[in-house]
């Protein structure tokens, strides 16, 4: 069940990594600091594709429940997030976040596109996207915008004392890379969507999100997963409005990265929302927009 919050800052929500993400915010900036630059990134690869393996071994247990006691659903669920660990950074968490989401959106007929801002190796747009096929009764155009470049840099509005975030492994430019021939081998050839069903926008969200505001129109699933305040506030600011009511936002950076959760502040108190907040259960949140 995930937890509600509200932004009268009683119920503060915050990162909470476990045993093994605390571990790691040690374990890295050392290793960053002491090894000469080529050899920290060989061994933060390493690490990191080793973890990844371990999160889909360490989920089969969950998988085989799933599919000897489990609905429809939590097979359907279960499949697509040990298919998708490969190619997420986010973990079992944004996966299963993103399925529960489109899968609500799917059930409740909420009209509208499927989109994500900021696509990395192409995970959890993949599980919107083969969520909304497998459950689906209609065919729904799906947007992932992306640099396809890695991060840019964190402009002023990132800091809180001198820190851009309560994140596990560092953010420098170019992190969380994933380019858009990785992602458009994911989506065309490997999970075999239509070319026109899913399109692939490359750019700053700055240059592209305004300008396919109105072609993008009405949105069932926003997916927002920028991290810095600039790649938050904008998708917020230009496609808010065109989300259905009774749609749903994700923030994936909501209680990791100071400048995710400033822009969501201050567009909640610009606009007056009153939704309430619900966790994921690893710093991102989501909320479902209010009916008119």
């Amino acid at each position: 069940m995930s937890e509600q919050h509200t932004l009268d800052g009683v119920n503060r929500i915050e990162y909470r990594p476990g045993l093994v993400g605390r571990f790691a915010r040690i374990l890295i900036p050392f290793l960053q600091r002491t090894l000469p630059s080529g050899l920290y990134r060989v061994t933060y690869d390493a690490l990191y594709n080793g973890y990844k393996w371990t999160l889909r071994q360490s989920y089969l247990l969950r998988y085989a429940a799933a599919h000897v006691v489990g609905s429809r659903e939590d097979k359907l669920r279960t499949s697509l997030t040990r298919k998708l660990l490969p190619y997420s950074m986010g973990g079992k968490k944004a996966l299963e976040n993103a399925f529960e989401l489109t899968a609500k959106a799917e059930r409740n007929n909420i009209p509208g596109s499927l989109v994500e801002c900021g696509v990395a190796e192409g995970g959890t747009a993949a599980m919107i996207a083969l969520t909304s096929r497998e459950l689906g009764k209609t065919v729904r155009p799906k947007w992932f915008f992306d640099s396809y470049e890695g991060l840019p840099e964190p402009t002023a509005e990132d800091y809180e004392g001198g820190k851009v975030g309560n994140f596990i492994r560092p953010l420098p430019k170019g992190a969380c890379l994933g380019t858009i021939e990785q992602v458009g081998e994911l989506m065309f050839d490997t999970l075999k969507f239509p070319k026109d069903e899913v399109t692939l926008v490359k750019g700053w969200f700055q240059d592209t999100v305004p300008v396919k505001r109105d072609v993008v129109g009405q949105i069932a699933v926003l997916r927002l997963d920028g991290d810095w305040y600039e790649s938050t506030k904008v998708p917020l600011e230009n496609f808010y409005d065109n989300v259905s009511p009774g749609g749903y936002v994700i923030i994936d950076d909501y209680a990791t990265c100071f400048g995710s959760r400033k822009a969501v502040d201050e567009f909640f108190a610009e606009r007056n929302i009153k939704a309430p907040l619900f966790e994921d259960g690893r710093g991102g949140v989501w909320f479902e927009k209010p009916s008119l």
